[in-house]
This record gives C-alpha cells, sequence and structure tokens, in this order.
C-alpha cells in the first residue's frame, strides 16, 4: 500500500534506484522506491546475457576515459564508491564474484538475479518498502515546494506528496523493462534539458548478403576503423561477430554511439576490418609469399583455411574472384594483392542501426551541467535527485555502464540520508 506522504521517494528500481533505496536509509525518515513493473530489475536480471558484468576492474583515470568527455563528470561519484567498493558491497551482500577476462566482474553463480535478490532482502531488512506496478504518470511541485507525484498503482490513481525525490528510471533502452524514457519528462517540468537521445552500444546494420553468408563468425584479435569520405573517423582493436543483418560484439557496440551519430548526421558510414593487425601490409605480404613459396602445389583455397575463419572461405573467393582449385604456383602478383588487402581492410557499409529495444544504453539523457557531481541533485531544483541511466552518462561496454549507475545511486542515496529536509525553500 502507498502513504499519501513520504521523505523519500526513489522512482525506478533498477540499479541505480535499488542503490539510492538502501543508501538513503535513515531512521528519521520515511522512504519508498516505487517500481512500474512487477519485477524489480528487469533490465539488470538480462544483463550481460543474464550473467551481469558487475563492473570492470580498470584503474580511476581508464575507467573515466571509457565515457569520454563525460567521464569528469563521474570522477566524484567513483571517488566516493568504486569498482571495488562495489565487489565488496555486493560480497557483503552475499553475492561472491569472480573475474573474467577483459577484467569483468560477475557473480560466481553467473545468475544476475540474484544481486537483485540481494538488494530486494536489504531493503527488506532496512524495512524499506517496493511498491510494485506503481507507474509515476507526473511529477511537479505544490506551493509548499513539496513534490507531488500522480501515479497509477494497480491500475488506480493515486496521489502522494515527498519531500525528495530521485529520479531512477533509465534510459530508452530495452523498453520491454520499463525504460521508456519516463524520467525525461518529469525533470522537464523542472527546467531541465533533455540532449538529444540515441541507441547506444547498438549492433550496426550493413549493406548486402556479406554479413549473413557469414552469419555467426567470432573475430577476436581484429582492428575495425570507422570511415566517411575516405578520412578515417576512429577505430578499436577486439572482438566482434557477425550476425545476420550486420555486426555486433564489443567493438562494434563501443563505437556503435559514433556510427549512429554519423547516420543520423546523413553520411556515408564505411568500417574496414584488419584481420591481421599483428602484420603491417608490407608483412602481410611477405607472409603471404612464403605460404606460396613453401606450399607451391596448395590451392588457394586450402591456403584460405591457415588465414581465415571457415565459414568465411567461401565469401573470400567469391569477392576475389579466383578459382578456389587454382594452384599457389599459378596466383598473380595482383592476385597476391588483392587478398592482402582484403585480409588488411575487409570492407562493409553500415546503412542503419538495431532500435533500442537492442541498445544495451542509451546515449543522451539529463543534461549534466544542471546536476552537481558532488550530491547528483539538480541544480535546479532543490530535493531533486538524479541517477543512472536517465542522465547523460554512456560508456564503453564491459561493466563501464553499469558501475556509473551504481555510483551515482550511490551518490544519491548517501546525499539524500544525510539531507535536512524542510530548511530550504526554492527561490
Amino acid at each position: 500500500m502507498l502513504e499519501t506522504h513520504y521523505n523519500t521517494v526513489i522512482i525506478g528500481a533498477g540499479p541505480a534506484g535499488l542503490m539510492a533505496a538502501v543508501e538513503a536509509h535513515n531512521p528519521d525518515h520515511s522512504i519508498v522506491l516505487l517500481e512500474k513493473m512487477h519485477k524489480t530489475g528487469l533490465k539488470l536480471r538480462i544483463s550481460g546475457k543474464g550473467r551481469c558484468n558487475i563492473t570492470n576492474e580498470e584503474g580511476m583515470q581508464s575507467f573515466l576515459n571509457r565515457f569520454g568527455k563525460k567521464g569528469r563528470f563521474l570522477k566524484y561519484a567513483f571517488s566516493q564508491f568504486f569498482n571495488h567498493d562495489l565487489l565488496k558491497y555486493i560480497n557483503d551482500m552475499g553475492v561472491p564474484t569472480k573475474l573474467e577476462r577483459g577484467g569483468r566482474y560477475f557473480p560466481q553463480s553467473d545468475r544476475a538475479t540474484d544481486i537483485v535478490v540481494a538488494f530486494e532482502e536489504k531493503l527488506a531488512s532496512l524495512k524499506i518498502p517496493i511498491v510494485m506496478q506503481a507507474h509515476v504518470t507526473d511529477l511537479r511541485k505544490n506551493e509548499e515546494d513539496q513534490f507531488v507525484l500522480q501515479i497509477t498503482h494497480a491500475g488506480r490513481p493515486v496521489q502522494v506528496l515527498a519531500d525528495q525525490v530521485c529520479i531512477t528510471s533509465g534510459g530508452l533502452s530495452y523498453p520491454a523493462t520499463g525504460c521508456t524514457g519516463d524520467g525525461y519528462s518529469m525533470a522537464e517540468n523542472f527546467g531541465h534539458t533533455i540532449t538529444d537521445t540515441a541507441p547506444s552500444l547498438v549492433p550496426v546494420l550493413t549493406a548486402g548478403d556479406m554479413a549473413k553468408r557469414v552469419q555467426g563468425v567470432s573475430l577476436r584479435n581484429v582492428t575495425l576503423s570507422v570511415w566517411t569520405e575516405n578520412k578515417k573517423v576512429t577505430e578499436m582493436f577486439g572482438e566482434m561477430m557477425f550476425t545476420r543483418k550486420g555486426i555486433t560484439g564489443p567493438i562494434i557496440l563501443t563505437l556503435s554511439e559514433t556510427m549512429v551519430s554519423m547516420l543520423d548526421a546523413k553520411q556515408d558510414v564505411r568500417i574496414k576490418i584488419d584481420l591481421k593487425p599483428a602484420l603491417d601490409h608490407k608483412k602481410m605480404d611477405q607472409r603471404l609469399l612464403r605460404e606460396i613459396s613453401e606450399h607451391s602445389k596448395m590451392t588457394f583455397k586450402n591456403m584460405l583455411k591457415t588465414l581465415l575463419p571457415r565459414k568465411m572461405i567461401d565469401l573470400f573467393v567469391d569477392l576475389l574472384n579466383m578459382d578456389p582449385h587454382k594452384q599457389l604456383h599459378q596466383v598473380t602478383g595482383e592476385e597476391r594483392k588483392r587478398l592482402r588487402m582484403l585480409l588488411k581492410e575487409f570492407p562493409m557499409q553500415v546503412i542503419g542501426h538495431d532500435s533500442y529495444d537492442h541498445a544495451i544504453v542509451t546515449s543522451g539523457g539529463i543534461s549534466l551541467k544542471e546536476i552537481n557531481p558532488t550530491t547528483m541533485e539538480s541544480k535546479l531544483s532543490k530535493n531533486l535527485f538524479l541517477a543512472g541511466e536517465v542522465i547523460d552518462v554512456n560508456g564503453e561496454t564491459g561493466g563501464y555502464n553499469l558501475t556509473s549507475s551504481w555510483s551515482t545511486g550511490f551518490l544519491a542515496g548517501r546525499s539524500m540520508r544525510i539531507n535536512k529536509l524542510g530548511i530550504y525553500k526554492h527561490a
């Protein structure tokens, strides 16, 4: 049941909201956590393919760099609650963790749900209620400077008053989990600016049928570069995978924000995949010459087996327009050059991107210029706090975005805990 008044209301029971609710605990405050869906942390439950990449072991500066220029905003939050603080926090709640490749931490159980349940149990122990199916449809202030929340609870309209509110309702990614941008309109009611939103950490779509022909092929230790008008925009080394309609994987997801922005600007977006980044063009040519010299009677197709995943061989043969049964001693210098170029600069054209339904996070959100980075309180409305994906912070894949949500939620909760309610009047 909902009361008619609370000291503290937190809107959205994702990672930031769960953390904020725990940290806001104050025996002198009445607190409630509102969640419009039927379960808490729906998006968290499916994160990391259901395993939850909790955080990353990288050091502070490297971690901040994963967020680009927006990383500066997170510096104080991370100074108060960072990756190893988070790991201890989760371990202390009874969820042991493990370190995997790429510095990524997961629950030992490989179950994201264990983390959600641990937070639910912690909140229950603190006697902080979580009210499900409580959809905040409007948030404003009255003449007494109290927050007025219009809520649809289990299909019925309810009005609740609050002294302080924290919006942790997420962005627009995975709308089936409840992330439908509600927090943006709430924040706009208090004059906040919403920077342009777009899907981020999202698979991209490519022209033609090349991706479909090699669907499911994963590439490790490759370098992918993004180009427009014959100019290289950016590049990244790592892992990727071909899908039925395009490409995905860690480096694609990380670079997707750049590619989505370019597509939105109507730019021509092309990529080149260096399948052999350890070898420059000269060394690659020397390797091909050595293969031809040492295995002159080998067929061209069999040589490709030493260079490529099997599923890519027929595609290469077709793109090079070569007889797969041609013996290596018959391969011309021009044909060798074309093979080298394809290995070093495998080209694809990016024509689109998946929707918010498949985006891990949202790019854009509530402007950071309007939020106090040391408290997560709004600079425009006293006692309004903002944390998690609803704010304009998004980073690379690998546990960085979840850490941002945990840390900003922690800071917002701590700030609300010590907030001297009622002594301020908004000018």
